[in-house]
């Protein structure tokens, strides 16, 4: 008994999170890849902390360079209304219309929160949101 409970907690900590939240993240970055910043803020709510500077850096960032963008989910915690989560971040980033531009690449741990806002998912914190910064 002790080790099917085991067995068991130990699914649930490596169950992966609600397909509509990964959808969330997947759509994040295809938006970023396709050079879209109203795609990507739209997946934030505008009341988040740091919002208007934050989507200034995202158009800045997006009208000069290319990006292209991986995010995988270390962790995840909460319920179908709020979920906390660390997104394991990948960003590569190149000067637009430049044959010997710089390629940057960066990678952090993202701190992020998330919350039901009627049928969607916002991403309503994100830290540190210095990683996008151009």
């Amino acid at each position: 008994m002790r080790g099917a409970l085991f067995l068991m907690a130990a699914v649930l900590l490596f169950a992966e999170p609600p397909a509509e939240v990964l959808d969330l993240f997947r759509e994040a970055a295809d938006a970023l890849a396709n050079d879209d910043a109203n795609a990507f803020l739209d997946k934030f709510d505008r009341n988040m902390a740091g919002y208007a500077a934050f989507r200034d850096e995202i158009v800045g960032l997006l009208a000069s360079h290319d990006v292209g963008s991986t995010i995988e989910v270390v962790n995840d915690e909460g319920d179908d209304q709020k979920r906390s989560l660390d997104l394991d971040w990948l960003l590569v980033i190149s000067e637009k219309n430049s044959a010997n531009g710089t390629n940057e690449t960066r990678r952090k741990v993202l701190k992020c929160r998330i919350e039901r806002q009627g049928k969607q998912w916002k991403i309503t914190a994100l830290e540190p949101l210095e990683f996008f910064r151009d």
